[in-house]
């Protein structure tokens, strides 16, 4: 028996199926050597690829491939795997025009830009997020900020950063299909250039983080954006 009677973690649902995305903890709190990634809003779902076709389930388990059809084939054209499941947002942001650059401009930053946010990070000037109007009639994009499974395989109990090496090789990016950047806590220049394209919160993850569908994780948090 466990000491103080702890109970272990909850296994996933035996059937991939079943699985629902992750939901972010209540409130935050201090995540060691954390990651930081912008925060989209939009439809978050899980995209499914198997026997070459994709098709996406919402955060209740509702299918909603029909919706995003064209979004849906763009993801099954950019696979570099036979199969996976993606954790992501359906959303208009990865293709809207801010300030007259393009949201697909922005990039997960090399080793050497990451070492010199650490350096110069702290002194970044800081500003409140501009206020952002969504173009409705922009096209809508799937944002990929995870990787579950893969060729058959379970990734639920691989750290958060082997998980993103794994989503890197596992799709070509394109105008319909994006995987999200994200750097090194706390973030510095980055956390500015995201401030400045109208991302209004961050996304903070424990980098060694597992992933456990349909349940409430408190290694990974949402916050507002910094303003000073």
């Amino acid at each position: 028996m466990p000491i103080f009677g702890r109970k272990s973690a909850p296994e996933p649902p035996a059937n991939v199926d079943d699985w629902r995305p992750q939901h972010f903890g209540r409130r935050f709190r201090a995540i060691r050597n954390a990651i930081v990634e912008p925060s989209w809003e939009g439809v978050r779902v899980l995209a499914r690829l198997s026997g070459g076709h994709t098709r996406f389930t919402d955060e209740g388990g509702v299918d909603c491939t029909d919706e995003f059809d064209a979004v849906a084939a763009a993801i099954t054209a950019a696979a570099l795997a036979g199969d996976f499941i993606l954790d992501g947002f359906l959303t208009v942001e990865a293709t809207q025009v801010v300030a007259g650059k393009p949201m697909a401009d922005i990039q997960t930053p090399t080793k050497g830009q990451v070492m010199a946010q650490w350096i110069a990070g702290s002194r970044a000037v800081r500003a409140s997020p501009p206020k952002r109007h969504l173009d409705p009639d922009r096209p809508i994009a799937f944002v990929a900020v995870d990787l579950l499974s893969i060729d058959g395989s379970s990734l639920l109990d691989v750290p958060l950063l082997e998980r993103k090496r794994l989503l890197d090789s596992a799709l070509t990016p394109g105008e319909l299909v994006r995987v999200t950047p994200f750097v090194q806590a706390p973030g510095g220049s980055f956390v500015t250039t995201w401030r400045g394209l109208g991302f209004s919160h961050l996304a903070y993850k424990a980098v060694n983080s597992r992933y456990t569908p349909d349940l409430r994780n408190n290694d990974w948090s949402i916050l507002p954006m910094p303003v000073k």
